[in-house]
């Protein structure tokens, strides 16, 4: 495959490989280190992050090839009615990107958890927000120097929002843990 059409590829798939690592890198996030504060229990921890990350990768996986699947009925059909003959849609394809929103998202979602199959949970907590955080900017980065725009800004926007609501999961974690 010539360098042209693997960027073709990855742009026809950058919506699935963004989401699919945004979207597990913060929800996993979220979820381990609320568990973690919660719990204090690094088995805990591991085995709902890794029941987390298999579910909701195997869930955004459906959700990916059928929202596809959708998108590329309803757009035929709309042309269809408009009169026209040849095919003029976006090409979609749904279980392309259904295999790759799964990829990305497992990749993405054992990136928070490293660190508790090493540390204690109360020293896991800074290395798994830094990791998450370091893999965000490079991912903000990444998507926005494939579209031209600044990679420094793409970085930074993408850590800002996502960490923001990854934090949400501690804050959830902490207070229902001070009533039980």
């Amino acid at each position: 495959m010539n360098g042209h059409k693997f960027r073709h590829e990855v742009a026809e798939s950058m919506r699935e490989i963004v989401f699919g690592l945004e979207d597990s890198l913060v929800s996993t996030l979220g979820a381990v280190t609320g568990i973690a504060a919660g719990t204090g229990s690094t088995s805990v921890v591991i085995l709902s992050g890794l029941v987390l990350v298999g579910v909701e990768a195997l869930s955004m996986s459906a959700g990916s090839y059928l929202s596809s699947k959708s998108a590329m009925e309803a757009g035929a059909e709309v042309l269809k009615e408009e009169g026209v003959r040849e095919k003029q849609t976006i090409e979609t394809h749904p279980v392309r990107s259904a295999i790759v929103m799964a990829v990305f998202y497992l990749l993405g979602g054992l990136v928070p958890l490293i660190p508790y199959f090493y540390l204690t949970t109360d020293l896991a907590y800074g290395p798994s927000i830094l990791l998450t955080g370091t893999c965000l900017f490079g991912v903000g980065a990444w998507s926005a120097h494939f579209s031209k725009k600044s990679p420094w800004r793409g970085g930074w926007q993408m850590v800002a929002i996502s960490l923001g609501a990854a934090m949400l999961g501690f804050v959830i974690g902490r207070a229902v843990s001070a009533y039980y």
